[in-house]
């Protein structure tokens, strides 16, 4: 075989970046040429040795330039989505939403929720009055309570104790005759 391959090609061969076709020309040729064989093991040889370099232990950047970036870092002021940024990382946007999401679960049935049926207390004004004005001087009876509400019932049921008061006086008074 009288043609080579250029270092180039040979480098596409070592790293698969030859079309399958030129690849296989590739192969057939290293297999019979010692010229094109010892530049590709020259390649390969290189290849690993960078990779062993970047494997090694990181490479130290001189104190000088360590305390130029610091000096540079600290004097950059952040900006105010970046301090918010920090103030809401996951250390407080977690809890905060999971308080948002059990409120929302556990509140919305209490928001919803109808009113306890109660019972006002006029209700029980306007019938202890109804009771004692049916018989006002029967036993346990206590004076009438009228609600603030009601003004005219209260002349109107002042008027009625006073009828029955003079009844039963009456009624005392023919006994003792």
């Amino acid at each position: 075989m009288t043609t080579h391959y250029d270092r180039e090609t040979l480098i596409d061969y070592l790293h698969g970046a030859l079309t399958p076709d030129a690849d296989a020309s590739a192969f057939a040729h290293l297999r019979g040429c010692a010229a094109c064989n010892g530049v590709y093991d020259e390649e390969a040889a290189l290849g690993e040795a960078l990779r062993a370099a970047a494997r090694a232990e990181e490479l130290e950047l001189p104190s000088l330039v360590k305390a130029r970036v610091w000096d540079a870092l600290r004097r950059e002021k952040p900006s105010w989505t970046e301090r918010l940024r920090t103030i809401w990382g996951p250390r407080v946007a977690v809890p905060v939403a999971a308080a948002v999401a059990l409120a929302a679960y556990f509140g919305t049935p209490v928001l919803t929720r109808p009113p306890a049926p109660g019972i006002e207390a006029a209700f029980y004004l306007d019938e202890h009055n109804a009771q004692t004005q049916q018989n006002p001087f029967g036993p346990g009876a206590s004076p009438a309570v009228y609600s603030a509400d009601s003004q005219d019932r209260a002349s109107s049921a002042a008027a009625y104790i006073d009828t029955a008061d003079a009844a039963t006086l009456d009624d005392a008074a023919g006994a003792v005759h």
